[in-house]
């Protein structure tokens, strides 16, 4: 029998659920061509205002063969790729109990050109705008084949910037602050400029387009898609892109890096500099941040799970608030509503309750499980997705499991040795964490692609790290 039929048959029941589960959307979704999902969780309502939630969001120990109970909850496996040497039936694919994930409360601290001719604008201009968004997707959505370019100049000029940021923007101007979404569909947390890390994503678990599952399964990206990473350029416009195209499938949201006072210091403008020339990356720096101010501030699945960049605060009690936020907004604006939805953070532990100072900066605050238990309560929801900070396995729980965070980005900042998670939340509403940890430091140099066989001592090295790390 072959690797691949043998990865297949041992996959797991997490697997076999989103097979089922894929099988059941495409079905529903050919009628008439259009997206129409059956009913469903039957009989599950929400919690009634006011009550006590009761039931946790903890990992499944019934099996996959028991009848699933109403209401979301964590799968008792997450699928783990440590490293690729042939791409999804080629790595290193793990199936690991949730118990098995000793990290919590680990977290990880870290501290318009004028110079155009007029030959080339009416060249740009013959170009159809909803061309551009198909450009930069075949050029850049290579989930096995993508490389990180020789030359570090970008392949769009401002004209093409401009139109696409126009497309982009008429659609989030469309949307409300807080999306109304379905499952199936998949969360992502903070990228970071990490593009190589987004494709290892979508190479392993599924990629939006039409060869991939984008027909029967939604997108959703909690923020921080520039900065720090090498490739916030190429990140921030696959996913604009990704969103005209499948504007009501692919979901963005914004994160706090979306603001032009924050990106111009972690490294996003000096990347528009570097690879655009000063006055046109300057330029495409000062657009795309006007099309930040416009990104919807947060989603809401099934009426049940809230996702969110940063988190409650002090501030947030009802979802109202965060529906009541006129865009386009900009930081400067001094919401506290905004301030605490993109920078607040969860306490250091479940035994850390009330509001507490945060270490990111003055006038920010940390949660405790109190405050999200409370929030749940007074909006009949079972639970809170958030991104903003960086933790060891990629997702981490909190407030006995009603809030988790996720971060999609490895080894962040190239020092913190952390994996990197999606979550996939199927339509029964079972949440299954699914991890990638950082690829081994590349042999010869930079330039070589980091895809080559697995170094085991440097994994074991790493993960006797992650064992041992007590920050």
């Amino acid at each position: 029998m072959s690797k691949g039929v043998e990865y297949l048959v041992e996959a797991s029941a997490a697997e076999a659920e989103a097979i089922s589960a894929t099988l059941a959307a495409a079905k529903a979704r050919q009628v008439n061509g259009e997206v129409e999902l059956p009913d469903r969780d039957r009989g599950s309502e929400a919690t009634p205002s006011g009550k006590q939630i009761s039931t946790l969001i903890k990992p499944d120990s019934a099996g996959s063969n028991n009848i699933p109970s109403a209401g979301v909850r964590l799968h008792h496996r997450a699928v783990v790729v440590a490293a690729e040497t042939g791409g999804a039936l080629g790595g290193m694919v793990r199936q690991l109990s949730i118990d098995q994930f000793e990290n919590e409360g680990r977290r990880v601290s870290y501290g318009t050109p004028e110079s155009a001719t007029a030959a080339r604008k009416l060249l740009d201009r013959q170009m159809s705008i909803n061309s551009v968004p198909k450009k930069v997707i075949a050029h850049l959505l290579k989930p096995r084949g993508w490389k990180p370019p020789v030359r570090r100049q970008f392949f769009l000029d401002c004209n093409e910037i401009a139109d696409l940021c126009d497309s982009a923007e008429r659609i989030f101007s469309s949307e409300p602050s807080v999306l109304q979404l379905r499952a199936p569909i998949k969360i992502f947390g903070d990228l970071h400029g990490q593009f190589g890390d987004l494709m290892r994503l979508f190479d392993e678990y599924g990629s939006p387009s039409t060869a991939g599952d984008i027909a029967y399964i939604d997108y959703l990206f909690l923020g921080d898609y520039v900065d720090r990473g090498q490739h916030s350029l190429e990140t921030i416009t696959l996913l604009l892109a990704l969103k005209v195209e499948y504007a009501h499938n692919v979901h963005l949201i914004r994160g706090n890096h979306e603001a032009a006072d924050i990106n111009a210091l972690f490294g996003f403008r000096i990347e528009c500099i570097e690879r655009m020339g000063e006055r046109d990356g300057i330029w495409a720096w000062h657009r795309i941040n006007r099309l930040f101010n416009w990104l919807p501030l947060a989603a809401l699945i099934e009426k049940k799970i809230i996702c969110m960049h940063g988190g409650i605060g002090r501030s947030i009690n009802h979802v109202e608030q965060i529906e009541n936020l006129q865009r386009p907004i900009t930081m400067e604006a001094g919401s506290i509503v905004l301030m605490d939805l993109l920078w607040s953070d969860p306490t250091e532990n479940d035994s850390v309750e009330g509001l507490r100072p945060n270490a990111r900066g003055p006038g920010l605050v940390t949660f405790g499980p109190d405050r999200v238990m409370e929030f749940c309560n007074n909006n009949d929801l079972q639970l809170i997705v958030r991104a903003h900070e960086c933790v060891m396995d990629g997702f981490e729980r909190f407030a006995q499991g009603h809030l988790i965070t996720l971060f999609s980005a490895t080894n962040y900042c190239g020092t913190a040795n952390n994996a990197g998670a999606i979550l996939v939340l199927g339509r029964d509403l079972v949440v299954v964490p699914k991890l990638i940890h950082p690829l081994p430091p590349a042999i010869s140099s930079p330039e070589t692609s980091p895809e080559r066989h697995i170094e085991d001592t440097w994994m074991q090295e790493l993960n006797a790290n992650r064992r041992s790390n007590t920050n």
